[in-house]
C-alpha cells in the first residue's frame, strides 16, 4: 500500500507521520493505494476525485488540535495530525470519521481517566493549538466585572464555509452578545495569524461597538479563558478550549464539538444524535482521532508526551524571549551560544564587562546570563538594582541565570574551541557549586519522575554504555592492559583540571595530589591507575602531570584512551568532583567521592562529604532522568535546532563513527584542532605579556 498526493508541499509537511509519494502522470496506482490531500483545499478535493477515478481510497489530513510551539504559517514543526477517510472534522455539511466516532464509540473507564488526566495537564501547562503566547499581566482586567469573550477567526477560514457559519457575520454575533449579557463587559479576541500579519480577520475592527474592548495581544488562550465565564464563536477550536476551562460556549456555526449537548447551539446538525460528556469528546477527538509525533525526539508520540514536551520548550522559549545580555562569554563561545537561545524576535547582546551595561536602558523584561563564575553574581545583581533605581525603573527584579557546558558536550574537547551540543542554563545556581541550591538539585530533590521518563532514562543509559559515550568523545576506545595482579582491586583516579570551577567550588580545598595521597593511604593493597585529564595532556589547561610525583602514589598512568576504556578495567573510581564518576555510575562501578559533585549525596555514591539539603535517595534511572533529560538543553548537531538528548546522541554517534572510520575527515578535523590550539597558545602568550605590561 502506498500513499499518493498531488501536493509536493504536503509530502514534505507530513513526512513525520506518513510517507507520501508525489503523484504524477508516470505514477502507477494500485487498488490498495490511498490518495492523500489537505482537508477541503485543492489537494484534498483532488484526492477524492482521483480515488473515485482509480477506484481506490482517499484520506484527508489536517493539523491536530495541539499543533506546535509556534504558528503553522511560520513553518513550526507539527506535533499532531488528524487523518480522515470519510470527510474532515470541520465540515459539518457531510459526515466525517470524527463525527461517526462521536456518534458510536463508547470510551471505557480507563480511557476516560486518561482523558481527565490529559485535560488536567493541558490546564496546568496552558497548552493550546499554538503555544508561543504571552501570559496575562495580573492587572490586565478590571476587578469585579463579568466578562464575555467573542472569538474571531481569519477571513476565508475553511471551517467558516463548511461549518455552516457563512450566514452569520461577527458584527451580528457581537450585537447578540451585548443584548444577551447586558451586565457584562464584552471583549473581542483577535486570531494570532491576524496579529502576526499573516492573514486577515473575519470582521472589520473599525465597526466595533463602543461597549466592546479589543484584546490585541497574543495571549495564551488557556490563560485568557480563565478570566471569562462565557464565550461566543462561530467555529473556532478555542471554543472547545473554553469548555475545558469551564466556560459556557455559544456556537453560531457547527464545529466538531457542538451538537453533543455541551454547547449552546444556534444551529442543528441532525446527524449528531448522541449526548456526550466533555471527557468523551476530548478522548475521541484528541486521543482516538489524532496522531502525535515528537519533532524534538524524531519519533511517534502520544498526547501526554506532546503536552510535556510543549510545556518544556514553551518555557525555554519564554526564557529566551526579549533582550538577553550575555556576560563572561569568550569570543569563540559567542557564535556557538546562539542556537541555544533562539526565540521569536529576541535580541542577544554579548558584553565584555559590567561597564558595557551603561550603553543600555534597562527594561523589566531584560534577562542576564553569566558564563560559569566569570562574572560575580552578586556584583551583577547589585549593579542592576542600582541602575534600575537611577533610571526610575520601579518593581525591577534582576533575572540572572548561570550558563555552563552540558554533560554530553561534543566529540572533541571544549578547550579545543569546538561547538557544544548541550548547555546548562540555571536561574537558581550552578550545578557544580554545592554551597547553594541549583535547579538541578531542586529537580533531583523534588521531581516525581513518571514511568515514561524513567523508561527514557533506562534507554539512554543503555545507549551510552553500548556506544561508550561520555562528555567528550574524540578519543578511540581500546582494550587496556595493565600490570595488576590477579584478584587485586583496581582503582581508577581520573584527574581533573586544577583551576576547574567544580574543583574550586565543590572540592573542599582538595587538589589532585591530595586525592591520590588519600586514596593510597586508604587502599594500601590496591592497584591504582591514574588517568590524566585530556585538557591537561593537550596543553590547554593546567593540572597534575609530573609522572614522578604521580607514580609515587599510583601504580600506573594510562594516557590517550577514552574514559570508557579506563572505567572498564577498574573495580572502583575515586574522584573529587569529576563527571567521570557519573560515567562510572552509568557503567555500574563503585564510585567514591571526596568532594560534592552534582551526582553525589543521593545514595548512589560513597561520599566523604555531606550536603544536608540532599535528603532523597534516588535510583540510577531517576538520577539520569534529572541530569540528562530534564536539566540540559540540547541542539541537533546538524540543524542546530533545539532537540531532546536521544536525537542529539543519535547524530553525535554518527559523527563519531565518521571521525574514526573516514581517515580524510579525521585528518581535516585534527588539523583544525591543531591550528586552534596554536592560536590559543599565541592568544594566552599575548594576554600574559599584556597583563605584565599593565602591572
Amino acid at each position: 500500500m502506498k500513499y499518493y498526493s498531488i501536493s509536493k508541499k504536503l509530502t514534505t509537511n507530513v513526512q513525520n507521520f506518513h510517507s507520501v509519494l508525489w503523484f504524477n502522470i508516470f505514477s502507477k496506482c494500485e487498488k490498495q493505494d490511498i490518495f492523500v490531500g489537505w482537508g477541503r483545499k485543492k489537494s484534498g478535493l483532488k484526492a477524492q476525485e482521483l480515488a473515485q477515478k482509480y477506484n481506490t481510497k482517499f484520506m484527508l489530513l489536517e493539523d491536530g488540535f495541539i499543533r506546535s510551539l509556534n504558528l503553522g504559517v511560520e513553518n513550526a514543526p507539527s506535533f499532531s495530525l488528524v487523518c480522515d477517510d470519510i470527510g474532515i472534522y470541520y465540515d459539518a455539511t457531510k459526515p466525517s470519521k470524527l463525527e461517526n466516532l462521536l456518534n458510536t464509540y463508547e470510551p471505557n473507564q480507563e480511557e476516560l481517566d486518561k482523558a481527565k488526566k490529559a485535560i488536567e495537564l493541558i490546564k496546568k501547562y496552558k497548552i493550546s493549538k499554538y503555544n508561543n503566547n504571552l501570559d496575562i499581566p495580573n492587572d490586565y482586567f478590571s476587578k469585579d466585572e463579568n466578562r464575555v469573550l467573542i472569538i474571531t477567526q481569519t477571513a476565508n477560514d475553511a471551517s467558516l464555509k463548511y461549518g455552516l457559519a457563512q450566514n452569520f457575520n461577527t458584527n451580528e454575533i457581537i450585537k447578540g452578545a451585548i443584548k444577551e449579557n447586558p451586565n457584562s463587559q464584552i471583549y473581542i479576541k483577535i486570531h494570532p495569524d491576524v496579529l502576526n500579519g499573516k492573514k486577515q480577520s473575519d470582521f472589520d475592527i473599525h465597526s466595533l461597538p463602543k461597549e466592546c474592548k479589543i484584546i490585541s495581544e497574543n495571549f495564551n488562550p488557556m490563560a485568557l479563558l480563565k478570566h471569562f465565564n462565557k464565550v461566543y464563536t462561530k467555529t473556532s477550536g478555542m471554543g472547545f478550549e473554553a469548555l475545558i476551562m469551564g466556560c459556557e460556549c455559544v456556537c453560531y456555526g457547527m464545529p466538531f464539538y457542538s451538537g453533543w449537548g455541551l454547547t449552546q447551539d444556534k444551529q442543528k446538525c441532525l446527524r449528531r444524535v448522541k449526548k456526550r460528556s466533555l471527557e468523551e469528546v476530548f478522548y475521541i477527538a484528541y486521543m482516538l482521532y489524532s496522531q502525535y509525533f515528537n519533532p524534538y525526539l524524531n519519533q511517534k508520540s502520544d498526547i501526554f508526551d506532546t503536552i510535556k514536551t510543549l510545556a518544556k520548550y514553551k518555557s525555554i522559549e519564554q526564557e529566551n524571549s526579549n533582550r538577553l545580555f550575555m556576560l563572561g562569554f569568550t569570543l569563540w563561545k559567542r557564535y556557538f551560544m546562539k542556537p541555544f537561545f533562539k526565540a521569536k524576535d529576541n535580541e542577544i547582546f554579548f558584553l565584555n564587562s559590567l561597564k558595557a551595561l551603561d550603553k543600555y536602558k534597562l527594561k523589566k523584561s531584560d534577562k542576564f546570563f553569566i558564563w560559569g563564575k566569570r562574572v560575580n553574581f552578586n556584583e551583577l545583581r547589585n549593579t542592576l538594582v542600582k541602575k534600575a533605581q537611577d533610571e526610575n525603573l520601579t518593581s525591577f527584579i534582576p533575572k540572572i541565570s548561570l550558563v555552563e557546558d552540558g554533560f554530553i558536550r561534543s566529540i572533541s574537547l571544549g578547550s579545543d574551541l569546538t561547538r557544544p551540543y548541550s548547555l546548562i542554563v540555571d536561574d537558581q545556581g550552578l550545578y557544580i557549586d554545592p554551597n547553594q541550591e541549583s535547579r538541578l538539585e531542586n529537580i533531583l530533590q523534588n521531581e516525581v519522575f513518571d514511568e515514561q521518563i524513567l523508561s527514557r532514562a533506562k534507554n539512554i543509559i543503555q545507549i551510552l554504555k553500548e556506544n561508550k559515550f561520555s562528555k567528550y568523545n574524540g578519543i578511540k576506545h581500546q582494550d587496556i592492559k595493565i600490570n595488576a595482579k590477579k584478584g587485586q582491586k583496581i582503582i581508577l583516579i581520573p584527574a581533573q583540571v586544577e583551576d576547574d570551577a567544580s574543583m574550586i567550588l565543590g572540592g573542599f580545598g582538595l587538589s589532585t595530589l591530595d586525592l591520590i595521597k588519600e586514596v593510597r593511604l586508604k587502599n594500601q593493597d590496591a592497584y591504582i591507575v591514574f588517568k590524566p585529564h585530556p585538557d591537561v595532556l593537550s596543553g590547554n589547561r593546567k593540572g597534575l602531570k609530573d609522572e614522578k610525583i604521580i607514580l609515587k602514589y599510583c601504580d600506573e598512568i594510562i594516557k590517550n584512551c577514552s574514559i570508557d576504556s579506563a572505567i572498564k578495567i577498574c573495580h572502583e573510581v575515586h574522584t573529587i568532583t569529576s563527571t567521570s564518576g557519573f560515567d562510572a555510575l552509568l557503567r555500574s562501578k563503585k564510585v567514591f567521592i571526596y568532594g560534592m559533585p552534582f551526582y553525589a549525596g543521593w545514595g548512589l555514591t560513597q561520599d566523604k562529604q555531606k550536603c544536608l539539603r540532599r535528603t532523597r535517595k534516588l535510583t540510577l534511572e531517576e538520577l539520569v532522568a534529572g541530569v540528562l533529560v530534564q536539566y540540559p538543553r540540547y541542539i541537533h548537531p546538524k540543524t542546530k535546532n533545539l532537540c531532546e538528548i536521544e536525537l542529539c546522541l543519535d547524530i553525535m554517534l554518527k559523527m563519531q563513527k565518521d571521525y574514526f572510520s573516514k581517515p580524510f575527515q579525521k585528518i581535516i578535523i585534527d588539523f583544525r584542532i591543531f591550528i586552534l590550539r596554536k592560536i590559543r597558545r599565541i592568544y594566552e602568550f599575548v594576554a600574559l605579556k599584556w597583563n605584565l605590561i599593565k602591572k
